[in-house]
C-alpha cells in the first residue's frame, strides 16, 4: 500500500496458507519527513487463517480459482546512453550495476528479467545512426551485420553481462533455463527509406528525408516496406551472431503518433497493420519465428483505438501478440480495459516509463521531489498490473547526473545515475528512490 507516510509495503507469506497460522516477512520503503527507509526488512508477524466474519478491514481474502494475465517480468532499457554511462564506470561499478538490477533478490538484486533495446539510434544516443545508410540499397547488401556501432558504444557487452547474470541466477537458485527477455524497438528507419517532408525548414523544394522527422500521416515510404521488414530480420540475426540470445519480441515502431524532433516515424493503425500483414509478419515468421510482434508502443490515451485498428486486419492480427504502451499520457486505465476487450487473447505490455522533465532529481536536491517521482512510477505499475499488463519496462537503465547523454537534449531521470567523476560528491553509482520502489514489484512478481 502507499499510505499517508508515503510507504510501500509488500507482504510475502513464507508458510502454506492452509496452516492454522502464517508467518509473514515484509519489506518496507517509506518516508517520514526527511527520514527514509529503503527496501528494509521488518519484523515478521503472524496471520491466522480461517473465517473472519465482521472484520473485513483486517482480513486478506484470496480467490485462487480466478486467474488473470501471465506476467513476463520487469526491467529497463539498454539504450545507447545507458551503455555509454556503464562504460564510464570502473570494472567494480559495472559489475555492481549488473548485480543491482539482475541478481536474485536474495543476493540484493531487483531480479530483472524483461528489458528493451533500440534498433538504430534513438534520442538517447550520442548521434543519429543506422546500419545501412547507402541510399537505394533495397536488398540491404551494405547492412552492417557486425552492428559495430552498438559494439563500440558498449551495448552488446552490457546486454551479454546482464544475460549471464540472469542465467547464473537461475542456476544458483534452482530455476533452470531462466533467461533474460529482450524487446527491440526502432525509432526510425534509415532516412532514405522514408517519405520526404515538404514545406519544412531546409526543404529545397522536393522535400527532405531525415531520421529526426517524419512525413504525415506516415513516414515509411511504401516502396521500402519489404526492405524495412528485412532490416528487422538482419538486425536480429546480427545481434544473435554477437551472442545475444535473449531476443524475445519487437515493436513495429516507438511512439508512432509523435515526431518531436528526434528519431521518429509516424504511422496510422491501418498502415502499421498492412505492413505487418504483408511484410514484417511473413518475414519474421520465415527468418525468426520465435520473435513476437507488438503494435502501437505509445501512450495509453489512444491504445484502444489502435488495438481496434490493428486487429481489424485479420491477417495482421494473427501476427500480433498484442500492443505495447507508454506511461506519458497518464494512467488511462479505462483505455487499457477497452483495449483488452477488443481482443482478450492479446497482451498489453508496458514498454516505457520515466520522469522526463529535463533533469535528474537527486535526494540531496530535495527529498520530497525525489520521492514523488518514485511514487508516480509505482502508481503506474500498480494500475498497469490491475488492467492487464503482462510486463513493465522502465526507460534508461543508467543516465549521467545531467540526465543524458541525449543528442537532442531530451534529458530524463532514471533508477540509477552514473557519477564516476564525482560531480555530486558521492558514490559513482547513485540509486534513486525509484530504484527501491521498483524492488517492491520486481523482487516478488
Amino acid at each position: 500500500r502507499i499510505g499517508a507516510k508515503s510507504a510501500l509495503m509488500l507482504l510475502v507469506p513464507i508458510a502454506s496458507a492452509s496452516s492454522a497460522s502464517v508467518q509473514v516477512s515484509w519489506t518496507q520503503t517509506a518516508r517520514l519527513g526527511e527520514k527514509v527507509t529503503l527496501l528494509e526488512d521488518q519484523t515478521p508477524f503472524v496471520l491466522s487463517s480461517g473465517a473472519c466474519d465482521g472484520c473485513p478491514d483486517r482480513a486478506i481474502s484470496v480467490d485462487s480459482k480466478q486467474t488473470f494475465q501471465t506476467f513476463e517480468g520487469f526491467g529497463g532499457a539498454f539504450t545507447q546512453a545507458s551503455a555509454v554511462n556503464w562504460r564510464k564506470l570502473n570494472a567494480t561499478g559495472q559489475a555492481e550495476l549488473i548485480r543491482a538490477y539482475f541478481a536474485d533478490p536474495a543476493d540484493g538484486g531487483l531480479g530483472y528479467t524483461l528489458c528493451r533495446v533500440p534498433i538504430n539510434s534513438c534520442d538517447f544516443s550520442p548521434e543519429s545512426y543506422t546500419f545501412d545508410d547507402v541510399e537505394g540499397d533495397v536488398a540491404l547488401e551494405h547492412f552492417d551485420s557486425t552492428v559495430q556501432k552498438d559494439v563500440d558504444l558498449g551495448m552488446i557487452d552490457m546486454i551479454l553481462a546482464a544475460e549471464a547474470a540472469v542465467e547464473a541466477r537461475g542456476e544458483s537458485h534452482g530455476v533452470r533455463g531462466l533467461k533474460l527477455k529482450l524487446l527491440a524497438s526502432p525509432w526510425s528507419p534509415p532516412a532514405w527509406m522514408k517519405l520526404p517532408m515538404k514545406g519544412v525548414y531546409g526543404d529545397p523544394g522536393e522535400g527532405i528525408r531525415t531520421m529526426t522527422g517524419s512525413a504525415k500521416p506516415f513516414g515509411l515510404d511504401p516502396d521500402y516496406q519489404a526492405s524495412w521488414a528485412n532490416y528487422f530480420g538482419k538486425w536480429l540475426a546480427a545481434y544473435k551472431a554477437r551472442g545475444v540470445d535473449s531476443l524475445w519480441a519487437v515493436t513495429v515502431q516507438n511512439e508512432p503518433e509523435a515526431s518531436p524532433g528526434w528519431e521518429s516515424c509516424l504511422w496510422t493503425p491501418e498502415y502499421m497493420a498492412k505492413f505487418v500483414a504483408e511484410h514484417l509478419g511473413p518475414t519474421l515468421k520465415a527468418t525468426h519465428p520465435e520473435i513476437k510482434i507488438f503494435g502501437f508502443d505509445h501512450n495509453k490515451d489512444h491504445v484502444a483505438e489502435w488495438a481496434d485498428g490493428l486487429y481489424k486486419n485479420k491477417t495482421a492480427a494473427d501476427y500480433f501478440t498484442g500492443v505495447a504502451v507508454h506511461w506519458y499520457g497518464g494512467l488511462n486505465t479505462e483505455n487499457l480495459q477497452k483495449a483488452h476487450e477488443v481482443d482478450p487473447t492479446k497482451s498489453i505490455l508496458g514498454s516505457e516509463a520515466c520522469n522526463c522533465v529535463g533533469h535528474v532529481v537527486l535526494q540531496q536536491d530535495g527529498v520530497s521531489s525525489w520521492w514523488t517521482r518514485a511514487e508516480r512510477l509505482s502508481l503506474d505499475i500498480l494500475e498497469d498490473l490491475k488492467w492487464w499488463a503482462v510486463g513493465w519496462i522502465d526507460w534508461n537503465l543508467l543516465v549521467d547526473v545531467n540526465g543524458g547523454p541525449n543528442h537532442l537534449k531530451n534529458l530524463c531521470d532514471a533508477n540509477m545515475i552514473q557519477d564516476a567523476a564525482g560531480d555530486k560528491g558521492g558514490q559513482p553509482l547513485i540509486k534513486q528512490a525509484s530504484y527501491y520502489y521498483m524492488g517492491h514489484f520486481s523482487r516478488y512478481l
